[in-house]
């Protein structure tokens, strides 16, 4: 299915809006796309740029095509890091794929970025972005996931070891490898930082940041109303409950597999 198939027309747009404000590029990674012909399924299909996706006429063009998987990345890069294409997200290593909305700072508002004694695989930071604090999150993903965890277990893991530093940060993220996509709210006591409603309020959304650190999840169902996956998305578009949209709830991590769509829930 495409994004338009999943969100429909008026959601799309809804959602390309928030590109307004989370206007420092955008990013996506398509799985078993649908290529020249419907029958034949590609590897994979990644586009990004620095773009604001709002002014961008390939969002429309992606937003039609079909794909097995997908995530979808609108990016406001944390203060002080670049508006370069080596942080647009989903960032990939090996067969893993991450976004994540969040600034990694501590109590001394120093980004995890420039303390040299955390602990981190330098290396895989190096492949996968020098100048992002959502790079070093990711990095500490992919270390436990060599050390032989499965995904959510070192996502799981990653949360856990960051907050040990940097307790009042977000880690909400979507992570995706061949067998699982991993969808976690984890922020500090779900609140919106007062830095973020004053930029929603000079952009004139004003009360539109109050759920910010929200991110909820629907089923995907076909017309007779047989379950064919999950969507997990970060707050900011239209997602009413009417449309089976829930919650997913502070220290939270939905689980899904990529072979079957089925899901479920875990607590941090």
């Amino acid at each position: 299915m495409s994004l338009k198939d999943i969100l429909g027309e008026a959601d799309t747009a809804d959602f390309r809006r928030l590109s307004e404000i989370h206007k420092d590029g955008w990013g996506l990674s398509l799985k078993g796309f649908a290529g020249a012909s419907a029958s034949q399924l590609s590897q994979d299909r990644t586009y990004h740029t620095t773009v604001a996706a709002y002014a961008d006429p390939m969002f429309s063009a992606l937003s039609d095509m079909p794909a097995q998987s997908a995530l979808w990345h609108l990016r406001w890069g944390s203060p002080g890091i670049a508006k370069v294409m080596e942080n647009q997200q989903p960032f990939a290593f090996d067969d893993i794929e991450f976004m994540h909305n969040g600034h990694i700072v501590g109590t001394d508002n120093v980004n995890v970025l420039d303390n040299p004694d955390f602990e981190v695989d330098r290396d895989i930071v190096r492949s996968i972005s020098l100048h992002s604090d959502s790079a070093i999150f990711f990095a500490v993903i992919v270390g436990y996931v060599r050390q032989g965890m499965n995904l959510s277990d070192a996502v799981l893991h990653a949360v856990e070891k960051l907050r040990e530093t940097y307790p009042t940060s977000s880690y909400n993220c979507i992570v995706r490898d061949a067998e699982q996509m991993v969808a976690v709210q984890a922020g500090h006591e779900g609140k919106t930082s007062p830095g973020i409603t004053k930029h929603y309020n000079d952009y004139g959304w004003t009360g539109q940041s109050e759920d910010y650190a929200v991110m909820r999840f629907r089923d995907i169902k076909d017309e007779k109303n047989h379950g064919l996956g999950v969507l997990v998305a970060s707050s900011g578009f239209r997602q009413d409950t009417d449309d089976g949209w829930r919650e997913l709830g502070n220290n939270t991590m939905l689980v899904a597999s990529r072979l079957t769509g089925r899901y479920f829930l875990r607590s941090l």
